[in-house]
């Protein structure tokens, strides 16, 4: 490939907003022109809520994690691998990048294990990556732009946390850069960004409750990454990984 692979993650929330759309998509023509090879991962957990009620589908939450069953899951990948996936693919080569959409599920690329079938339905965990139809892409120029949705163990399509898909991408193709891009600047404390992040501070930030929420599996999978061969991992918004003031997670 030639080219330095950067595996980008983006949020689901911040694709309905055409403002953000465009800032991406600068962004990723930003590191076309520095000789960067982007690849997206995405997710679309406020879509998928969205569409749910809209469809008078019911679906509800255990321990912080969507149950995923039946009619949900179809919901799922309407939008995971349908709406929100096109929806970016169309900016992107609207705007002349060569993008192509794509799901955990096509050629076998993403495989999961179901995490708690009878607690949480259709999701997976970590998902096993084939990376083979990626690395075809990027040999060729193509932007990879891939929904979280995996292939699971009885053939069925399954869903998948999106930061722990593009840790298992960023990590099965020897990237060396993986960004986490948040609607803040980085991890905050006391109102300030973090600039540098030790890996083994991460579980005393969450059990201090200096981070919550969504903010707790990209650090996770920020440490595992780093653990795992990635040389560099940042989280923070647009702004501020261009700009090279997002917080960036070490190995000590």
């Amino acid at each position: 490939m030639g080219r330095r692979l950067n595996v980008t993650k983006v949020g689901g929330a911040a694709l309905t907003d055409p403002s953000f759309l465009a800032e991406l998509t600068r962004h990723v023509h930003t590191l076309v022109e520095n000789d960067a090879a982007p690849l997206l991962v995405h997710g679309g957990g406020p879509e998928i809520a969205r569409l749910h009620q809209r469809l008078d589908i019911p679906f509800e939450f255990s321990e912080g994690m969507r149950v995923t069953r039946g009619e949900s899951m179809e919901v799922v990948t309407m939008v995971l691998a349908g709406l929100l996936n096109k929806r970016l693919v169309a900016r992107l080569v609207s705007s002349g990048l060569r993008a192509v959409g794509i799901s955990g599920v096509d050629a076998g690329m993403l495989r999961a294990a179901y995490l708690d079938r009878d607690r949480w339905g259709e999701v997976g965990g970590e998902p096993e990556v084939q990376p083979g139809c990626l690395y075809h892409l990027l040999d060729r120029g193509y932007i990879p732009v891939v929904a979280p949705v995996a292939l699971g163990p009885d053939g069925n399509a399954i869903n998948v946390n999106a930061d722990l898909a593009a840790e298992a991408i960023a990590v099965a193709l020897d990237a060396p850069d993986l960004d986490f891009v948040t609607d803040t600047p980085g991890v905050l404390r006391d109102e300030r960004v973090v600039g540098t992040l030790g890996a083994e501070e991460i579980e005393r930030l969450i059990e201090e409750g200096v981070v919550s929420g969504g903010m707790i599996p990209k650090l996770r999978a920020a440490r595992r990454a780093l653990e795992s061969g990635v040389i560099r991992v940042r989280v923070g918004d647009l702004r501020s990984l261009e700009q090279e003031t997002a917080t960036e997670a070490v190995l000590l």
